[in-house]
């Protein structure tokens, strides 16, 4: 028989470029560590923009009045005996600060301009919805150019010694991301004052808006660790035991070999890359774990019903893993693309969490099909030799199988 595509020839450079991945994550590992997020790392983490104040509002009237943002104008909802009453400030209709400032006044809100900004520039934070009150609730707006550099950032909080500062979205917002480190016995509220005070001292405390904020604490991210490791071992355990089960150890032996390639290539893609490992990241690899046995799985099947049908080439295993591959092949393109096409555009235009899901998703497909079609039946092979599958036995076996 004529072998088209006969993954086995190519086995042996299969695993060294696999093996010199993985070698090159290990040294990283090793050297830099992973850049971890507050999740397993532990500290605080803060989504802060520097924006200017365009005005403050203050309510002391017989009703409820909420000041809210809905599709970038700012909306003022007032309750009372007379119902409910909404009135919507967009950036067409009042295009400075000042003029939706003086827009609400009529509506027994007292207003203060502080600066003159452009309302299309409106910055929603963790405030909004608020309950006006006689309490100054402040309004900030972004501006059309870099006033506050990540470099600014960094020498604003250089006294807190080791924090992580990256840009978030578009240069020109203004948008930075904080990470911190946090002592055993240091709370949420002292970690924020540390941050927001520094940066109120350089920049002023009416200018900083605090988008999110987050913190786990030493305890509970040692834990999350551990139980995140407890949970990728079990879920690999539980394959290996599927997979003896409804087909042969050999099989069971290389797919679960393959799975570890595939959570080795991943860790070491985002050691190579210095991507942040979070909760996150577990939820990829989990997703692709399952993902890449799956396709192991109907490769395999193809194996067994070959060996069971195809009479030319019942005797020899090798011939029939090379088909079987061959013949899952488009459906492992086909398949790997599809999902690619949603996955991707989330990699490149995504934020957050969203983003680095998507961005460690992406290499896991890439990285779960070639070690489905390339690696797990390079495994399957050796395997084979060390414990040669009986033909014969084979097709009793799937025989009574399909009976039942």
């Amino acid at each position: 028989m004529r072998r088209a595509f006969d993954v086995l020839r190519w086995r042996y450079l299969a695993m060294a470029v696999s093996g010199i991945f993985i070698l090159v994550g290990i040294v990283l590992f090793f050297v830099l560590g992973f850049n971890t997020g507050i999740d397993f790392g532990s500290g605080y983490s803060e989504r802060v923009q520097i924006a200017p104040l365009g005005f403050t509002v203050t309510y002391t009237g017989p009703e409820s009045a909420v000041l809210s943002v809905e599709d970038g104008s700012l909306v003022l909802t007032l309750r009372g005996s007379e119902g409910v009453r909404s009135f919507s400030f967009n950036a067409s209709d009042y295009p400075s600060s000042s003029d939706v400032a003086a827009a609400m006044e009529k509506y027994g809100v007292e207003t203060a301009v502080v600066s003159e900004q452009k309302t299309a520039n409106l910055v929603s934070g963790f405030g909004y919805p608020s309950r006006l009150s006689s309490s100054p609730f402040r309004v900030n707006f972004s501006t059309d150019t870099v006033d506050v550099t990540i470099e600014d950032i960094r020498e604003a909080l250089s006294g807190l010694g080791s924090v992580n500062v990256q840009t978030v979205g578009d240069k020109n917002e203004g948008i930075y991301q904080v990470k911190m480190t946090v002592g055993e016995n240091e709370s949420q509220n002292s970690a924020e004052a540390k941050v927001n005070n520094l940066l109120a001292a350089a920049f002023g405390a009416e200018n900083i808006v605090v988008m999110q904020s987050d913190f786990v604490g030493p305890k509970f991210s040692s834990s999350l660790f551990r139980d995140s490791l407890i949970g990728l071992a079990i879920a690999l355990v539980l394959i290996l035991l599927y997979v003896a089960i409804r087909f042969r150890f050999a099989y069971a032996v290389s797919s679960i070999i393959a799975l570890f390639h595939d959570v080795l290539a991943m860790l070491s893609f985002i050691l190579i890359f210095r991507l942040e490992v979070s909760a996150t990241t577990v939820a990829a690899v989990l997703t692709i774990i399952g993902y890449s046995i799956n396709n192991t799985i109907v490769i395999f099947d193809r194996v067994r019903e070959n060996i069971k049908n195809d009479k030319s080439i019942s005797k020899d295993v090798d011939a029939i893993i090379a088909l079987s591959v061959r013949q899952s092949l488009t459906r492992t393109v086909m398949t790997s693309l599809t999902t690619l096409v949603a996955i991707v555009p989330l990699a490149v235009f995504g934020s957050g969490d969203i983003q680095a899901f998507a961005i460690n998703l992406t290499w896991g497909i890439i990285a779960g099909a070639y070690s489905s079609n390339f690696l797990a039946p390079a495994f399957l092979h050796y395997f084979n030799r060390l414990m040669p599958v009986d033909v014969e036995k084979e097709k009793k076996d799937e025989e009574e199988y399909s009976l039942v």
